[in-house]
């Protein structure tokens, strides 16, 4: 399978761009502010932090493996539960786990760096990347 390097620029640039789209969001008259960020595990974790930081607002990393079925995380998923959560991961691949997601937490937010589903409407996205096969290398992997 063919692969692309991204770099730490990239995702940079990926989270930049939800910040901003955020930004616009929220400046919106009645609009909820987000109180959490939840980062999923592992590839959320650092664009999580990143977007955390860069808005100040508070980082939860939840360990998720959609093949596990642990009941303590979606215990911990379910308990953020709410409007003002973002869940953030680094990739909409197949869209499993983005599902598997709103279905045990229906009212929180999800953002991705990068969206291969053109038939998943993310609330925030870095970037979409429909009709791309290619197994994307992250600067956090190497």
């Amino acid at each position: 399978m063919e692969s692309v390097d991204y770099t730490w620029q990239d995702i940079e640039d990926a989270v930049n761009t939800i910040a901003e789209r955020i930004q616009m969001y929220e400046t919106q008259p009645a609009t909820l502010k987000f109180e959490t960020i939840v980062g999923l595990s592992r590839g959320g974790l650092i664009p999580g932090v990143m977007l955390s930081q860069k808005l100040d607002i508070p980082f939860v990393p939840i360990i998720w493996q959609t093949r596990d079925g642990n009941v303590t995380w979606k215990k911990m998923l379910i308990a953020h539960n709410q409007p003002t959560t973002l869940v953030i991961d680094d990739l909409i691949d197949s869209g499993r786990t983005y599902y598997d997601v709103m279905k045990i937490a229906k009212h929180v937010k999800f953002a991705a760096l990068y969206n291969k589903q053109y038939s998943i409407s993310l609330d925030y996205w870095g970037s979409t990347l429909y009709n791309d096969n290619k197994w994307i290398n992250f600067p956090w992997e190497k």
